[in-house]
């Protein structure tokens, strides 16, 4: 029976290469599509080993139907790919809307909660399984981000860091991986390369693509 993978995201470039590069190392793949997103790289596909669900990053209730989708499909999710990937209207603080400020807490915080919670509680239950939080931003190093978008990705690796330091469970392995690289095939490589490397035996670590140089680089958080 082939591993399953659970991928968020299908619209964006990074999730694309991810969902490619899984289905070719015969994974099966349930891929997600957020509601309200322009699809610029659509995934067009007949395989059998590729279901495409609808996800809305703002219900709770959406997210736990998102994991029944797939268990219904697959019966299994052996690993999840959850990428945090807003990109918000450079603006000042002072110039951004209440009404934004509010949907992109919705969309993109409470979103990522929602999800990791319906897979922890589900890795738990079956006793095992790979969470990787993907923070992926396609600008250059150092970009200024506007302060609404800073916040939102301070938020989403800070919640990472907590449930990395608050998972007690043995064979349930959740891990990080930060990049700032517009080289999304060779990030998706690296991701995958990576989960299928050290996925299920270390947990509580950050990996950063492109990686810093020296030996000791992986022993460290955000390497």
């Amino acid at each position: 029976m082939n591993r399953v993978a659970l991928i968020t995201d299908a619209q964006t470039p990074l999730a694309d290469q991810l969902i490619r590069r899984y289905l070719s190392e015969g994974y099966s793949v349930a891929a997600t599509r957020s509601q309200k997103v322009r699809i610029d790289t659509p995934l067009v596909s007949e395989d059998e080993d590729l279901l495409l669900i609808e996800w809305n990053r703002t219900s709770p209730i959406s997210a736990k139907n998102v994991l029944l989708t797939a268990l219904n499909r697959f019966d299994r999710i052996d690993e999840t790919l959850l990428l945090f990937t807003p990109e918000l209207e450079q603006k000042l603080l002072q110039e951004t809307s209440a009404e934004t400020i509010d949907r992109a807490v919705d969309t993109w915080i409470k979103g990522a909660l929602f999800l990791m919670k319906a897979v922890l509680e589900l890795y738990t239950q079956k006793q095992g399984g790979c969470l990787a939080l993907i923070d992926h931003l396609l600008q250059e190093e150092g970009a200024v981000l506007p302060p609404l978008e800073s916040a939102l990705r301070g938020g989403f690796t800070a919640a990472a860091g907590a449930v990395f330091a608050s998972n007690s469970q043995r064979k349930v392995f959740i891990n990080g991986f930060e990049s700032r690289s517009q080289k999304v095939e060779e990030l998706a490589d690296f991701i995958f390369d990576t989960m299928k490397n050290r996925g299920a035996r270390v947990s509580g670590k950050w990996f950063r693509f492109p990686p810093r140089p020296g030996i000791l680089s992986a022993l460290n958080p955000k390497q």
